[in-house]
Protein backbone atom coordinates (compact mmCIF):
# COMPACT_ATOMS: atom_id res chain seq x y z
CA UNK A 1 0.00 0.00 0.00
CA UNK A 2 1.67 3.70 -1.06
CA UNK A 3 2.01 5.32 2.47
CA UNK A 4 4.57 7.90 1.12
CA UNK A 5 4.97 9.54 -1.68
CA UNK A 6 7.87 11.97 -3.01
CA UNK A 7 7.73 14.49 -5.59
CA UNK A 8 10.28 16.13 -7.54
CA UNK A 9 8.02 19.10 -9.29
CA UNK A 10 10.11 19.72 -12.51
CA UNK A 11 9.52 21.73 -15.73
CA UNK A 12 8.06 24.79 -14.48
CA UNK A 13 11.05 27.27 -16.04
CA UNK A 14 10.51 25.52 -19.53
CA UNK A 15 6.76 25.12 -19.06
CA UNK A 16 6.45 29.13 -18.68
CA UNK A 17 9.34 29.90 -21.40
CA UNK A 18 7.22 27.52 -23.78
CA UNK A 19 4.03 28.95 -22.67
CA UNK A 20 5.40 32.53 -22.57
CA UNK A 21 3.71 32.93 -18.85
CA UNK A 22 5.67 35.34 -16.36
CA UNK A 23 7.84 32.98 -14.24
CA UNK A 24 6.13 34.84 -10.76
CA UNK A 25 2.68 33.52 -12.55
CA UNK A 26 4.18 29.95 -13.28
CA UNK A 27 5.84 29.62 -9.56
CA UNK A 28 2.55 30.87 -8.12
CA UNK A 29 0.34 28.58 -10.14
CA UNK A 30 2.81 25.17 -9.03
CA UNK A 31 2.61 26.13 -5.41
CA UNK A 32 -1.06 25.69 -6.08
CA UNK A 33 -0.92 22.67 -7.62
CA UNK A 34 1.05 21.67 -4.69
CA UNK A 35 -2.47 21.94 -2.73
CA UNK A 36 -4.30 20.01 -5.29
CA UNK A 37 -1.46 17.31 -4.12
CA UNK A 38 -2.33 17.85 -1.10
CA UNK A 39 -6.11 16.88 -1.96
CA UNK A 40 -5.31 13.94 -4.20
CA UNK A 41 -3.06 12.47 -2.02
CA UNK A 42 -5.81 12.93 1.33
CA UNK A 43 -8.63 11.55 -1.30
CA UNK A 44 -6.08 8.39 -1.74
CA UNK A 45 -5.35 7.93 1.86
CA UNK A 46 -1.74 8.83 1.03
CA UNK A 47 -0.25 9.74 5.02
CA UNK A 48 3.05 11.11 3.91
CA UNK A 49 4.06 13.51 1.02
CA UNK A 50 7.02 14.97 -0.07
CA UNK A 51 7.42 18.20 -2.13
CA UNK A 52 11.11 19.46 -3.23
CA UNK A 53 10.71 23.11 -3.43
CA UNK A 54 14.23 24.49 -3.56
CA UNK A 55 17.38 22.54 -3.84
CA UNK A 56 20.75 23.76 -2.58
CA UNK A 57 21.73 23.80 -5.90
CA UNK A 58 18.70 26.30 -6.72
CA UNK A 59 20.45 29.13 -4.89
CA UNK A 60 22.82 29.59 -8.49
CA UNK A 61 19.79 30.82 -10.24
CA UNK A 62 19.64 34.58 -10.99
CA UNK A 63 18.72 36.68 -7.80
CA UNK A 64 15.61 38.22 -9.96
CA UNK A 65 14.17 34.53 -9.91
CA UNK A 66 15.18 34.17 -6.24
CA UNK A 67 13.68 37.21 -5.33
CA UNK A 68 10.48 36.01 -6.77
CA UNK A 69 10.59 32.86 -5.41
CA UNK A 70 11.08 33.83 -2.05
CA UNK A 71 8.71 36.62 -2.25
CA UNK A 72 6.04 33.81 -2.64
CA UNK A 73 7.10 32.08 -0.06
CA UNK A 74 6.47 34.37 2.64
CA UNK A 75 2.92 35.55 1.13
CA UNK A 76 1.95 31.89 0.69
CA UNK A 77 3.10 30.89 4.44
CA UNK A 78 1.40 34.17 5.93
CA UNK A 79 -1.87 32.88 3.95
CA UNK A 80 -1.64 29.39 5.49
CA UNK A 81 -1.26 30.60 8.86
CA UNK A 82 -4.23 32.90 8.53
CA UNK A 83 -6.26 30.18 7.16
CA UNK A 84 -8.00 28.35 9.56
CA UNK A 85 -8.59 25.52 7.85
CA UNK A 86 -5.03 24.39 7.72
CA UNK A 87 -4.60 24.13 11.26
CA UNK A 88 -7.52 22.42 11.55
CA UNK A 89 -7.73 20.25 8.19
CA UNK A 90 -5.24 17.53 9.38
CA UNK A 91 -2.43 18.00 7.55
CA UNK A 92 0.92 18.26 9.58
CA UNK A 93 3.43 20.70 7.93
CA UNK A 94 7.76 20.20 8.29
CA UNK A 95 10.12 22.41 6.58
CA UNK A 96 13.43 19.87 5.71
CA UNK A 97 16.16 21.47 4.64
CA UNK A 98 18.97 24.16 6.32
CA UNK A 99 16.70 26.52 6.96
CA UNK A 100 19.14 29.10 8.63
CA UNK A 101 20.14 30.75 4.80
CA UNK A 102 16.75 31.90 4.79
CA UNK A 103 15.60 35.19 5.52
CA UNK A 104 14.85 35.57 9.55
CA UNK A 105 11.47 36.42 8.29
CA UNK A 106 11.12 33.33 6.22
CA UNK A 107 12.02 31.34 8.99
CA UNK A 108 9.71 32.66 12.06
CA UNK A 109 7.07 32.19 9.34
CA UNK A 110 8.32 28.50 8.69
CA UNK A 111 8.60 27.76 12.71
CA UNK A 112 5.05 29.05 13.23
CA UNK A 113 3.32 26.88 10.08
CA UNK A 114 4.59 24.22 11.94
CA UNK A 115 3.93 24.38 14.91
CA UNK A 116 0.33 25.33 14.39
CA UNK A 117 0.01 22.06 12.45
CA UNK A 118 1.65 19.92 14.63
CA UNK A 119 -0.70 18.22 16.34
CA UNK A 120 -2.88 17.57 13.09
CA UNK A 121 -2.41 13.61 11.97
CA UNK A 122 -4.19 13.49 8.40
CA UNK A 123 -1.43 13.98 6.31
CA UNK A 124 2.21 15.01 6.53
CA UNK A 125 3.55 17.23 4.30
CA UNK A 126 7.53 17.71 4.18
CA UNK A 127 8.46 20.51 2.22
CA UNK A 128 12.25 20.07 0.97
CA UNK A 129 13.14 23.87 1.06
CA UNK A 130 16.91 24.77 0.44
CA UNK A 131 17.59 20.76 0.49
CA UNK A 132 20.30 18.75 -0.79
CA UNK A 133 20.70 14.55 -0.62
CA UNK A 134 24.60 15.31 -0.20
CA UNK A 135 24.24 18.26 2.46
CA UNK A 136 21.98 16.16 4.31
CA UNK A 137 23.81 13.47 4.96
CA UNK A 138 27.46 15.19 5.52
CA UNK A 139 25.31 16.96 7.96
CA UNK A 140 23.94 13.39 9.76
CA UNK A 141 27.46 12.75 10.07
CA UNK A 142 29.00 15.33 11.57
CA UNK A 143 26.43 15.38 13.89
CA UNK A 144 27.50 11.57 14.53
CA UNK A 145 30.84 12.43 15.13
CA UNK A 146 30.48 15.54 17.42
CA UNK A 147 28.90 13.33 19.93
CA UNK A 148 31.71 11.03 19.53
CA UNK A 149 29.74 7.86 17.69
CA UNK A 150 32.34 5.48 16.73
CA UNK A 151 29.95 2.60 15.17
CA UNK A 152 26.75 3.21 13.78
CA UNK A 153 24.08 0.65 12.24
CA UNK A 154 21.45 2.00 9.94
CA UNK A 155 18.28 2.39 12.31
CA UNK A 156 21.05 4.68 14.87
CA UNK A 157 22.21 6.66 11.08
CA UNK A 158 18.27 7.60 10.20
CA UNK A 159 17.98 9.37 13.41
CA UNK A 160 20.49 11.89 12.40
CA UNK A 161 19.04 12.62 8.93
CA UNK A 162 16.48 15.21 8.39
CA UNK A 163 14.10 13.31 6.93
CA UNK A 164 13.46 9.35 8.35
CA UNK A 165 10.35 8.34 6.36
CA UNK A 166 11.01 6.04 3.00
CA UNK A 167 9.17 6.95 0.02
CA UNK A 168 7.30 4.05 -0.96
CA UNK A 169 6.85 6.12 -4.99
CA UNK A 170 8.64 9.07 -6.40
CA UNK A 171 7.55 11.09 -9.32
CA UNK A 172 9.35 13.28 -11.45
CA UNK A 173 7.45 15.81 -13.80
CA UNK A 174 9.46 16.92 -17.04
CA UNK A 175 10.31 13.85 -18.60
CA UNK A 176 13.84 14.15 -17.09
CA UNK A 177 14.84 10.52 -15.76
CA UNK A 178 17.32 10.93 -12.36
CA UNK A 179 16.73 11.87 -8.65
CA UNK A 180 19.11 14.92 -8.59
CA UNK A 181 19.57 14.18 -5.11
CA UNK A 182 16.62 13.75 -3.51
CA UNK A 183 16.80 11.38 -0.37
CA UNK A 184 20.04 9.37 -1.52
CA UNK A 185 19.65 7.13 1.97
CA UNK A 186 15.70 6.82 1.90
CA UNK A 187 14.95 6.42 -1.92
CA UNK A 188 17.24 3.03 -1.92
CA UNK A 189 13.88 0.52 -2.67
CA UNK A 190 11.76 3.39 -3.61
CA UNK A 191 9.62 3.00 -6.96
CA UNK A 192 10.27 5.42 -9.58
CA UNK A 193 8.07 6.84 -12.03
CA UNK A 194 9.16 9.83 -14.55
CA UNK A 195 6.12 11.73 -15.92
CA UNK A 196 6.85 13.84 -19.04
CA UNK A 197 4.43 15.85 -18.69
CA UNK A 198 5.87 19.25 -17.21
CA UNK A 199 4.95 20.14 -13.31
CA UNK A 200 2.24 22.94 -13.79
CA UNK A 201 0.49 20.47 -16.53
CA UNK A 202 0.26 17.54 -13.98
CA UNK A 203 -3.02 16.50 -13.14
CA UNK A 204 -5.46 14.23 -11.33
CA UNK A 205 -5.68 11.64 -13.88
CA UNK A 206 -2.01 11.40 -14.39
CA UNK A 207 -1.46 11.72 -9.96
CA UNK A 208 -4.12 8.30 -10.71
CA UNK A 209 -1.88 6.86 -13.39
CA UNK A 210 1.30 7.08 -11.46
CA UNK A 211 -0.75 5.34 -8.21
CA UNK A 212 -1.91 2.53 -10.50
CA UNK A 213 1.35 2.15 -12.22
CA UNK A 214 2.93 1.59 -8.41
CA UNK A 215 -0.39 -0.46 -7.33
CA UNK A 216 1.06 -3.67 -10.42
CA UNK A 217 4.64 -2.95 -8.81
CA UNK A 218 5.78 -6.18 -7.04
CA UNK A 219 7.90 -5.07 -4.28
CA UNK A 220 9.89 -7.51 -2.95
CA UNK A 221 12.98 -5.54 -1.20
CA UNK A 222 15.95 -7.95 -2.46
CA UNK A 223 13.88 -11.14 -0.59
Amino acid sequence: MLKHLAIIPDGNRRYAKKSKIQIRDIYKSSIEKTFDMIKWCLEAKISVLTIWGFSTENWKRSNSEKKVLFKLFEEKSTELLLDERFATGGVQIKIIGDKKQFSKKLQNLFCEIEEKTKKNKKLKLNLLLNYGGRDEILSAINNLLKEGKKKIDEKTFKKYLWLSEEPDLIIRTSGECRLSGLLPFQSVYSELYFEPKYFPEFEKKDFNKAIKNFNNQSRRFGK
